[in-house]
């Protein structure tokens, strides 16, 4: 949340198989949670960032309504 991280990183982190992070870095980017930066290495090869857009979530229920509040990343 507070830095970028490549998926290498995120797979490191939290023992996640990478494959599986593949799959929800890009359901989170389809859903436009996440900010996705990229450089070139000086070997050619392209490397992505992820930094996720939502710091936190607020959720209420109160007279049968649910409200949900999204606490951005700055």
């Amino acid at each position: 949340m507070y830095k970028p991280k490549s998926v290498i990183e995120i797979t490191s982190d939290t023992n996640i198989p990478m494959s599986t992070v593949y799959r929800r870095v890009q359901n989170l980017h389809d859903n436009k949670l996440l900010h996705i930066s990229g450089t070139i290495t000086g070997e050619g090869k392209r490397l992505f960032m992820y930094k996720s857009k939502i710091k936190g979530m607020k959720s209420t229920y109160a007279n049968g309504q649910i409200e949900v509040e999204l606490i951005p990343n700055n």
